[in-house]
């Protein structure tokens, strides 16, 4: 039952999450100037490696963002299950 819930929602969440990056990226001046500084300090740093070291720099931001990926499903999923205790304590608390 997990692993059909957990297929479920996966692509919920990751329409949801990139939908909230676009949100940023047009509502958030502070956040598009600083992943602009991000990934030109990283091109940067990548570009003045050399090509042998590269392919460590590309495999460490690959890591990062697969990283990013599976924070990003936690703390969507942590704050979907807080909500739902909150509302279920609200629902309490009016009944009694």
């Amino acid at each position: 039952m997990f692993e059909s819930l957990e297929a479920l929602t996966d692509p919920l969440i990751r329409i949801r999450v990139e939908a909230m990056y676009r949100e940023l990226l047009d509502t958030d001046s502070s956040y598009k100037v600083l992943l602009l500084e991000s990934d030109q300090c990283f091109q940067q740093l990548r570009n003045a490696l050399p090509e042998e070291q590269q392919k460590a720099a590309f495999l460490y931001e690959d890591t990062q963002l697969s990283l990013q990926a599976i924070l990003e499903r936690s703390i969507y999923l942590q704050g979907f299950k807080d909500a739902l205790y909150l509302f279920n304590e609200l629902q309490i608390s009016t009944h009694s």
